[in-house]
């Protein structure tokens, strides 16, 4: 893979509720581009994303997946993340290194769970999106239904740059309201477009019109002027609107048929922004809050937004550049640790596969092996100019379980592979409970448990058996405590309940 600048990156997470279409978006673009030769399939476990023994045997994406595309010398990070909701966590570490995200939508379902999750932590991140309505093909496809969906509960106005050619078995392409040209499957054939679709597609060019306008001051004399922009206007102004967050784009698309693949990786190259576009991050030094320009000539700071540990490849460390550049052979410093790292080989990931490099641009997603310290959150860059960028907040643990191991062997190794495994997933976290002698796992939910547990048995060879936790007695005491001398405060007493309000762990 050769080398990109920061202005030919895009870093683009999808999110979406589960099962609308995310990984096998990832394989339209690699078949398209030329990367795969054929597209994978979830079922039989052949998609360049989700390549986990675990997610093979669950046929759902658990972890986040960077896949790299090349189209039109540009680069395009995609970030392929879980859309259950168990894996929030690894959501949340993808849509921090992103400059902009694709919310996938199911035709038939519509917005989910998942889809307005995902959605409120792209709202958090201030991320410019698009909106993509996918599985058309399916029987009860419904384009205005599903768009509908998610207007409900977006603040945001969602502005149409395509209509679907057709519905359920009839969808056979897009049409771009850009142009007012239909195009046919992946995008490559361009025909007028037909008499049937001809009104509705005038009226829905004249609103994409008027949005495009309102990005610049100009745009928006002429349009008042004469009524009407040039395609590049148009597309200029669009640009505006979308980085700017004023607009979300909304396209139509059948990845598993590959319809609407071409016109959507032409938006996300004319539309979402790359890093140098994104304006500067901020970072603490030691004078204090810097503003980092997203150049190879400034100090370098590197954020680390993931960390994988298996004890036969050796832990892998993905991060992603913000200033300066890192290169293969050199050495860096983690300023949260404290502590120099030695760089051996770098690489650019794709899936399962990582392909050897010799630096890493500002803007651009690597990763390099058998780092000692370092760990998910950790800033890399120079002891001269240490930095720390800002780590995102997860959400607490909702549910937790007892461990213990299933023989005296597991027993030794039960500490440090639950330590591993909570450096992988911020959300998943584990303790010594003294007061009722038990190993606590929590996470945030049954089956995130579920797979950390059977993560520790096929990675590690550690063998845990899940039971209730035990509540200690002093515990229990203590909280009803707490709950009645609230309750006499409220009601007028006189706030004094045994005295005072007892400790946690103490006996009234």
């Amino acid at each position: 893979m050769k080398e990109y600048p920061t202005q030919s990156i895009r870093n683009i997470a999808l999110v979406s509720h589960s099962s609308a279409g995310k990984t096998m978006l990832t394989e339209a673009f690699l078949h398209f581009t030329g990367a795969t030769t054929r597209m994978g399939k979830i079922d039989d476990g052949s998609t360049t994303s989700d390549y986990d023994e675990e997610e093979h045997r669950r046929g759902i994406s658990l972890y986040t997946t960077v896949i790299p595309v090349e189209y039109k010398d540009m680069k395009i990070n995609l970030l392929d993340t879980p859309g259950y909701t168990d894996f929030v966590g690894e959501v949340i570490s993808a849509l921090r290194v992103a400059d902009g995200a694709i919310v996938l939508v199911d035709s038939v379902a519509g917005a989910e769970v998942g889809t307005e999750l995902g959605w409120q932590y792209c709202d958090h991140f201030k991320l410019p999106r698009f909106l993509v309505i996918n599985k058309m093909e399916r029987d009860n496809a419904n384009f205005q239904k599903a768009l509908a969906s998610v207007q409900n509960f977006s603040e945001t106005r969602l502005i149409p740059v395509q209509l679907p050619w057709g519905e359920k078995a009839q969808f056979q392409g897009v049409i771009d309201l850009l142009s007012m040209k239909a195009l046919k499957g992946d995008g490559k054939t361009v025909l007028d477009i037909p008499a049937d679709y001809k009104e509705a597609a005038e009226t829905a060019h004249m609103a994409l019109v008027e949005a495009a306008a309102e990005g610049e001051d100009a745009l928006l004399e002429k349009y008042l002027d004469s009524g009407s922009l040039t395609t590049e206007e148009i597309a200029k102004g669009l640009k505006k609107v979308v980085q700017s967050g004023t607009y979300i784009p909304v396209f139509v698309s059948s990845v598993a048929t590959e319809t609407g693949v071409a016109p959507l990786l032409d938006a996300i190259i004319n539309y979402m922004p790359s890093p140098a576009e994104i304006g500067k991050s901020r970072a603490e030094g030691k004078a204090g809050s810097e503003e980092l320009a997203a150049s190879d000539s400034g100090p370098l700071a590197a954020y680390v937004w993931k960390t994988t540990a298996d004890p036969f490849v050796g832990k892998q460390t993905f991060f992603r550049v913000y200033s300066g550049m890192i290169t293969a052979d050199s050495r860096v410093w983690n300023n949260t640790k404290g502590v120099e790292e030695r760089f051996g080989t770098i690489y650019v990931p794709r899936g399962k596969e990582n392909i050897p490099v010799k630096v890493i641009h500002t803007g651009d997603i690597g990763t390099v092996s058998k780092l000692s310290e370092t760990a998910t959150s950790n800033t890399l860059g120079d002891k001269t100019h240490p930095l720390s960028l800002p780590k995102p907040d997860y959400p607490s643990a909702l549910y937790r379980v007892a461990i213990s191991p299933k023989t005296q062997a597991d027993s030794t190794k039960i500490s440090p592979t639950l330590t591993r495994l909570c450096e992988e997933d911020m959300t998943l976290s584990w303790n010594m409970e003294h007061a009722t002698n038990q190993t606590v796992l929590q996470g945030m939910g049954d089956q995130h448990i579920d797979v950390a547990i059977r993560r520790a048995e096929t990675k590690f060879q550690v063998g845990l058996i899940v039971h209730e936790p035990k509540v200690a007695y002093q515990e229990t005491i203590a909280k009803k405590a707490q709950a009645m001398y609230r309750h006499k405060k409220q009601t007028g007493g006189s706030g004094q309940f045994w005295g005072s309000p007892p400790a946690r762990g103490t006996q009234p």
